[in-house]
């Protein structure tokens, strides 16, 4: 895994994603990692910042697992962070733009 390091990456999105963005099918690069572990290697490179979630909306989402924890939002409870998309496409566009190679 190649990582460049940069201050300027790590900062959190906190607007509200578009409704419609659910509809758009993202295809995410294979990884030869976990995403908890590569939360951690970016975490250490400064590539990722860890964010605050937002509140849950009640009721809970269909895909909410009160057993779950994401990392990528502070360890909040929901999901793993293997299904975190959010993360996955912060990954993605880390890919994208070069930053993050395999």
């Amino acid at each position: 895994m190649n990582l460049k390091s940069n201050q300027g990456h790590s900062q959190c999105s906190t607007s509200k994603r578009d409704p419609n963005q659910e509809k758009n099918f993202v295809e995410f690069t294979t990884i030869p990692v976990t995403y908890t572990e590569l939360l951690q290697s970016l975490l250490r490179n400064t590539l990722v910042a860890i964010c605050l979630p937002n509140p849950l909306q009640h009721p809970n989402p269909k895909n909410y697992d009160a057993n779950a924890k994401y990392d990528y939002y502070g360890r909040a409870i929901g999901h793993s962070t293997k299904r975190c998309l959010t993360f996955k496409r912060k990954v993605q566009s880390l890919i994208d733009a070069g930053w993050l190679s395999f």
